[in-house]
């Protein structure tokens, strides 16, 4: 028996439906609980911008902090996750990391998180803006350079210092030119969202100011190494 279009488009859209269904029931789900404190005094954080992010799909989404420093959040499926979290005139140095995977949707995901107020002449290192190897123009994660901007608009009347460091991996030159190169792209990435190049200065350190022990010649993890690769930023009232 021959089926024609009249009876096949129902079937076809049946189909799909059924398919839908089966797929969303699927999906688990999980609560994310979170509150955070200011790293000085311990208080709770109101108005803190929570940017939470499914490394697996990628998906992005943004809550706010209540009055007593907390949020609530609906996660869909396993996956990794990053949180980070950005108010006016504070910082997150880090970005934080979670998982779902393998876990109950019973189980409620608890996090706390600290933030710092912003202070002038208090240096503070990026930790998650990243460069490729041997590059000066490919970052991974340029959330914090946002970040950044916002600040300086938080305080319109201080200059930026921007210093980038390496670890002693390579040879002295080499590690004082890509920091050079690399600082200098930050500038131009600040300079781009409107910022005044008078505001902003960019310094490459390269690997004159190690925070541990490993220089060169001495035999290092490459995590100890990855402790001198930094980022700094430094707010001063000229």
């Amino acid at each position: 028996m021959r089926i024609t279009n009249r009876f096949l488009y129902p079937l076809i859209t049946l189909f799909i439906s059924c398919f839908a269904i089966v797929s969303n029931a699927s999906v688990k789900e999980y609560t994310l609980k979170g509150l955070y404190l200011d790293s000085s005094t311990g208080l709770t954080v109101e108005g803190v911008k929570v940017c939470v992010v499914n490394t697996k799909s990628g998906a992005k989404t943004t809550i706010y902090t209540d009055q007593e420093g907390k949020f609530v959040l609906t996660l869909n499926g396993e996956s990794n996750f990053t949180v980070h979290g950005t108010k006016k005139k504070y910082f997150d140095q880090r970005v934080h990391h979670f998982s779902t995977i393998g876990k109950d949707e019973t189980e409620v995901i608890d996090v706390t998180y600290r933030i710092n107020a912003v202070q002038l002449n208090v240096p503070y290192v990026l930790n998650t803006i990243d460069f490729e190897i041997n590059s000066a123009f490919e970052i991974k994660n340029k959330d914090q350079i946002d970040a950044l901007g916002e600040i300086l608009e938080d305080f319109p009347k201080v200059t930026l210092y921007i210093t980038v460091h390496s670890d002693s991996r390579g040879s002295d030159e080499y590690n004082m030119e890509m920091t050079a190169k690399r600082a200098e792209y930050i500038r131009e990435l600040l300079m781009a969202k409107g910022l005044s190049s008078n505001r902003l200065v960019a310094k490459g350190a390269g690997e004159s100011q190690l925070v541990n022990e490993c220089g060169n010649g001495v035999k290092c993890s490459n995590r100890k190494h990855l402790q001198n690769r930094r980022i700094e930023f430094l707010l001063v009232r000229e």
